[in-house]
Formats: C-alpha cells, structure tokens, sequence
C-alpha cells in the first residue's frame, strides 16, 4: 500500500504549496480538504474556475485525491443544522463528481450539541438512529447521482461507534454507494486495549469487504499502569508512536483485499517523513 496524507495536516491554503510539500515528503496520495485551496472546507457555493484549478494543480503535481473531505454532523440535534448540512452535501458531491474524486467522508454524528466529535447517550436511542437512516436516505441520492461513494468512519464518539453497528447501517442500504473508512485507531475504547488482536480480527470480520479507504494514525494510554491493565483514556499519536498493531493490521487490510493507499493522519507535518518511512517498514516485514 501506498502511503497518503491529509492535505490538512499542510496548514497553508495555497495549494500550489500545499502539493509542493506533498511532493517534497515522496507524497503523492491525498484525502483533500478544500481549505488548502483557500475555499471552506463545506462551501455553500464553488466557482467553476476554482474546480479548473484544483483539477490544473494536482494533474501539474500528480497528486491522487482519494477523497474529498465532507463531514458534517448527520444527527445533529438541530434539524436546521442537518438540513444546511444536506444541502451543502449535495455541493460537495459535485465538485467530488467534477474532479473524479471516488470517495466523499462522512461523519455519522452525535447527539452532543458541543460537538459531533463527542459523546452523548442520545446516541444510543432508536430515534436518532432514524434521525441517521433519514440524512443517508438523502445524502446517498446526490452520491448515486454523482457516482461517488461515500464513506463512514467507525468512531467510539459517533452514533456508527461499533463494527457491528456498521454493519447493521450497512446492510440497511446495500448500497455501492455507501461504505467503509477504515481507521484502526478508531476501533477501541480504554476496556477494549489489552484484547487488541480480537478486537481488529472482529471488524475486518465484520466490514472488511466494504472498505475503500484506510487511514493511518495511532494511539496511546493515558493512565496505565502495565501493559494487561485498562487505561483511564486513550490519546491518538502519529502512526508509529502510539501502540496499535500496525501489522496486525496492514495484514488484515491486505487480507480484506485492500488495495489502495494509507493515509495518515492526526499528526502534524514535521512527523510526516518518520510515520511514512515506519509504515512503509511495517508493510516490508
């Protein structure tokens, strides 16, 4: 597998610079986010010559975008809020059509009103799962009709916080248009840390099939006393500093039949080349 990056961790919003950078770190995989190109991130509108010139740059770089980044909160308790959010989607869809991007990231939500990138037991109830099935309904409908796939991300924070509940949403639609993020970084909760082997082999099991995209970060224990014990929290690191199992799990994506690059991210961009050259090492063993 190839080794990719998000286009974000280059905090610059001139793209030129930010494919230069990409190019200096033998980077030529990205998920993109718009801000590089000096536009939101969501934007309510595009100009056509701003698609010509991401389109200009990146063949001039020859940088691959895998995936558009697209995220908004799909179950956020202001129904005002998810509808902008749609409605946004269906731009973001477009401009992922017109550039030939195969891939546009979701985030399935929560019900915390702080922040989609947090808890809340809301999560859990059967309204907001309706509250999901409800924006996926709609927002798979612009994708359809984009021929771009979109793609959910297993997180412990959001309302898809388990394998099993991706699988569930899943086969909701059975779609082509709908699959999986995967993030093995995103797998765990501080109970689950000392069984990491079972918990991988479990959502490869589960959603391996239905994989488009694999990122690329990793995490550590905060408040840990030995390596059996269960820790307070857990921290996310650059890809080879924390303690997942990284050939545990470039295995099970290579077993899954996963074929495309890792992207790394939630790291900053100085820890790009030693992340990049240890995951390049993890895939020679």
């Amino acid at each position: 597998m190839e080794i990719g990056v998000f286009s974000k961790t280059y905090e610059t919003g001139d793209l030129s610079e930010t494919f230069r950078r990409m190019r200096a770190h033998g980077i030529v995989h990205t998920q993109f986010n718009l801000s590089n190109a000096g536009l939101p991130t969501l934007p309510g509108e595009i100009a056509d010559e701003d698609i010509q010139r991401i389109d200009t740059l990146r063949k001039e770089y020859e940088v691959q975008i895998d995936a558009l980044t697209g995220t908004f909160n799909m179950i956020d308790p202001d129904a005002g809020a998810r509808e902008r959010g749609c409605a946004q989607f269906a731009l973001q869809c477009r401009i992922a059509g017109e550039l030939g991007i195969p891939v546009v990231s979701l985030c399935t939500g929560s019900k915390n009103p702080r922040s989609k990138w947090e808890w809340h037991d809301d999560n859990l109830k059967d309204e907001s799962w309706d509250d999901l099935l409800r924006t996926t309904g709609r927002i798979l409908a612009y994708a359809e009709e984009n021929n771009v796939v979109l793609g959910v991300e297993i997180e412990a924070s959001n309302i898809i916080n388990t394998p099993q509940r991706a699988r569930k949403y899943l086969d909701t639609y059975k779609s082509p248009h709908l699959k999986i993020i995967m993030d093995g970084a995103n797998l765990f909760t501080p109970p689950q840390v000392p069984f990491m082997k079972e918990v991988l082999e479990e959502a490869f099991r589960l959603v391996g099939g239905d994989i488009v995209l694999a990122h690329a970060k990793d995490f550590t224990c905060i408040g840990r006393q030995s390596p059996d014990s269960i820790p307070g929290a857990l921290q996310f690191a650059a890809a080879g500093k924390g303690i997942l199992d990284y050939s545990l799990y470039c295995s099970l994506l290579d077993g899954a039949g996963y074929n495309g690059p890792l992207i790394m991210h939630g790291l900053a961009e100085e820890e790009i080349p030693a992340s990049r050259t240890f995951l390049q090492d993890v895939q020679r063993v």
